[in-house]
C-alpha cells in the first residue's frame, strides 16, 4: 500500500555538532597534547645538554689548573702579602693568564679561584678571593673576602665530595649568573683551592629561547598537519553515516520503501544491514496491523449493541432494589440509635457503681491513713518534748561555759600584770648589773633571760586573752541561736497538738462517707443489671435489621455492578472503534 507523504523539512546537523567534528576534536586534542609534551621534553633535553656543555667547559678550565698546584700554593702566600702580586710575581702572573684566557668565549663571563678555608664576613660564610679575570678586580680584589649566594655556596660544598658542582640561575650584586665550580686537590687529596666559572645568563637564555622557538614551531606545524589528516580520515570513514541518516529520516516520514547497500564490512556497514532488516520487519508489521484493525472494527460494533440492551435491564433492577434498601436502612438506623442509647445508659450506671465502689475503698484507705497520721503525730509530740528538754540543757551548759571563759579572762589579766612586774624587775636588775661592772656581768645575763621569758609570757597571755574573747563571742552567739531554736520548738509543739485534734475529726468524717458510698454502690449494681437486659433485646432487633439491609444492598450492588459492567463494555466498544480508526489512519501514512 502507499500514501502521499506529508511535506516535512529535512533536518541537518552542522559540522560543529557532528560526530566527525567531535572525533576530530578529541583526536586532534590528544595529538596536540602529545606534540606539546614532545616539545617540552625536547626543551628539557636541550637544557640538560647545555648544562652538560657548561660542566665540560669548566672541566677544560679545571684541567690546566691541576697542573699548576705549585703555582696556586705560591699565589696563596704572595697575594696575602701584596694583592697586586699578580702583576709582578711569575707564578701568580701565570695563573692570572689562565684566568684571562678562560673568558675569551662569549659564553664565559668570569673565571676565579677561591682560598679553600671558609671564614665569616658579617656573620655569613665567606671565602677569600685568590685570583680572577682582571675585570673583576674593580669589585673584588685578590685576598679580599667574598660572600657567595646560597646557590653558589651549595655548589662549592658539593664539589668537595663530587669534584664538581653546578648552580641554577642566581643573582648577586654584580648580575645574574649560572656557575660551575670544582675543587682542586693535591696528590694527597687535600683541598688546595676552589675553581669556578660564571656563564653569561643572558647568552644562555637567548640560546635556549631560540631552541624553544624552533621546537615549538616544528611542533605546531606537526600538530596542524596531524589535525588535517585526522579530520580528512574521519570524514571519509563516516561518509556512509550520511546515507544511513537520510534513510532513517525518510523512514521517520513514513517512507519504508527501498534499502541501503553500503558495500562495506565495517561496523557502519553492519549497522546498515541491521537497519534494512528492521525496515522489512516494520513493513510486515504495518500490513498485519491494517488487516487486524478491520476485524476489530466489526467486533466492536456488535459488542456495543449487546451492551446497550443489557444496560437497560440492569437499570430497572437497580431502581427497585434501591427503594427496598432505603426502607431497610432507615429501620436499621433507628434500632442502632436505640441500642447505642441503652448501651450508653448501662455504661453510665456501671461507671457510677464503679465510682461508688472506688470511693468506698478510698474512704477506707483515708480512714486508715488518718489513724496512722494520728499515731505519728503522737510520736512526733513526744520527740518534740524531748528536743525541748535537750535544748534547755544546752542553754544551761552554754551559760556555764561563758562563766568559765570570764574566769579564764581574769586569770589571763593577772598573768599579764605579773609579766609586766617581772619585766620591770629584770630591767632594774640589768641596771644594777651595769653599775656593778665586771662583777655584775653574770647577773646581767640572768636578768636578760628573765626579761625574755617575761616578754614571751606577756605574748602568750595576750594570745590567750584574744582566744577567750573569741570563745565568749561564739558562746554568746550559740546561746542566742539555742534560745531562738527553743522558741521554734515550742511553737512546733503547739502546732502538733492542733494537728492531732484535726486528725481525730477527719477520721470520724471519713467513716460517715464510707457508709454512704456503700449504699450508693448497691443501688447502682441493680440498675446496671436491668439496663444490660434492655440493651441485649435492642441489639438483637438491630442485628435483624442489619441483615435485611445488607441483603437488599447486595442485590442492588450486583445490579449496579452489572449496569456498570455493561457501560464499561459499551465504552470499550466505542474505544475499540476509535482505536481501529486511528490504526487505519496511522497505517495510511506509511509507504510500503
Amino acid at each position: 500500500m502507499s500514501a502521499a507523504k506529508p511535506e516535512q523539512t529535512r533536518s541537518s546537523v552542522s559540522y560543529f555538532h557532528s560526530i566527525a567534528f567531535r572525533i576530530s576534536s578529541i583526536a586532534g586534542t590528544c595529538f596536540l597534547i602529545i606534540c606539546i609534551l614532545l616539545t617540552t621534553l625536547s626543551y628539557r633535553q636541550q637544557k640538560a645538554r647545555v648544562a652538560d656543555e657548561l660542566v665540560a667547559l669548566e672541566g677544560m678550565f679545571h684541567s690546566p689548573l691541576m697542573l699548576e698546584i705549585d703555582a696556586i700554593e705560591t699565589s696563596k702566600v704572595e697575594l696575602k702579602k701584596n694583592w697586586e702580586a699578580y702583576k709582578s710575581v711569575p707564578a701568580v702572573m701565570q695563573l692570572q693568564a689562565e684566568m684571562d684566557r678562560a673568558i675569551a668565549s662569549d659564553l664565559v663571563e668570569n673565571a676565579y679561584l677561591f682560598y679553600p678555608d671558609w671564614i665569616e664576613e658579617d656573620g655569613k660564610p665567606a671565602l677569600l678571593n685568590l685570583l680572577s679575570n682582571a675585570n673583576l678586580y674593580e669589585d673584588e680584589k685578590p685576598a679580599a673576602p667574598y660572600v657567595p649566594q646560597a646557590e653558589l655556596r651549595k655548589a662549592l660544598l658539593e664539589s668537595e665530595t663530587a669534584g664538581v658542582g653546578s648552580t641554577g640561575t642566581y643573582e648577586d650584586d654584580m648580575g645574574k649568573w649560572i656557575s660551575v665550580v670544582s675543587s682542586i686537590k693535591d696528590k694527597h687529596g687535600e683541598l688546595v683551592a676552589y675553581a669556578g666559572i660564571d656563564f653569561n645568563h643572558a647568552f644562555i637564555s637567548k640560546m635556549l629561547e631560540k631552541d624553544l622557538y624552533r621546537s615549538s614551531l616544528y611542533g605546531l606545524l606537526a600538530a596542524l598537519a596531524g589535525l588535517a589528516v585526522i579530520a580528512l580520515t574521519v570524514r571519509l570513514y563516516l561518509r556512509p553515516l550520511h546515507r544511513i541518516n537520510a534513510r532513517v529520516e525518510a523512514a521517520a516520514d513514513g517512507d519504508l520503501s527501498g534499502s541501503l547497500a553500503l558495500g562495506t564490512r565495517s561496523e557502519i556497514g553492519l549497522l546498515g544491514q541491521h537497519f534494512d532488516h528492521m525496515i522489512g520487519n516494520l513493513r510486515a508489521l504495518i500490513a498485519h496491523i491494517a488487516e487486524s484493525s478491520q476485524r476489530v472494527t466489526s467486533a466492536s460494533e456488535t459488542l456495543q449493541a449487546g451492551a446497550h440492551t443489557s444496560a437497560q435491564s440492569a437499570r430497572s433492577i437497580t431502581g427497585a432494589m434501591e427503594q427496598l434498601s432505603g426502607r431497610a436502612a432507615r429501620q436499621h438506623h433507628g434500632t442502632q440509635e436505640s441500642s447505642r442509647a441503652m448501651e450508653e445508659m448501662a455504661a453510665g450506671i456501671g461507671r457510677v457503681a464503679e465510682s461508688a465502689g472506688s470511693a468506698s475503698d478510698a474512704s477506707g484507705i483515708a480512714r486508715q491513713r488518718a489513724d496512722e497520721g494520728n499515731a505519728q503525730m503522737q510520736s512526733s509530740m513526744a520527740q518534740i518534748a524531748g528536743v525541748v528538754t535537750t535544748v534547755k540543757q544546752a542553754v544551761g551548759a552554754m551559760e556555764r561555759l561563758r562563766a568559765m571563759s570570764e574566769e579564764i579572762g581574769s586569770v589571763t589579766l593577772m598573768i599579764s600584770s605579773v609579766t609586766q612586774q617581772t619585766n620591770l624587775l629584770a630591767l632594774n636588775a640589768s641596771i644594777e648589773a651595769v653599775r656593778a661592772g665586771e662583777h655584775g656581768r653574770g647577773f646581767a645575763v640572768v636578768s636578760g633571760e628573765i626579761r625574755k621569758l617575761a616578754e614571751q609570757s606577756k605574748l602568750s597571755a595576750e594570745r590567750i586573752s584574744d582566744l577567750i574573747e573569741r570563745v565568749q563571742l561564739e558562746t554568746q552567739s550559740a546561746v542566742s541561736a539555742i534560745d531562738h531554736g527553743l522558741g521554734e520548738v515550742t511553737a512546733m509543739e503547739r502546732a502538733a497538738v492542733q494537728t492531732d485534734g484535726a486528725f481525730r475529726d477527719l477520721s470520724g468524717s471519713v467513716q460517715q462517707v464510707a457508709d454512704q458510698m456503700l449504699d450508693v454502690y448497691s443501688v447502682s449494681e441493680q440498675m446496671s443489671a436491668s439496663a444490660q437486659q434492655v440493651s441485649a433485646s435492642i441489639t438483637e432487633l438491630a442485628e435483624l435489621s442489619r441483615q435485611t439491609t445488607e441483603l437488599a444492598e447486595t442485590i442492588s450492588a450486583a445490579a449496579g455492578d452489572q449496569q456498570e459492567t455493561m457501560s464499561q463494555v459499551s465504552r470499550t466498544a466505542d474505544e475499540l472503534g476509535g482505536i481501529s480508526g486511528e490504526l487505519r489512519q496511522a497505517v495510511a501514512r506509511f509507504k510500503v
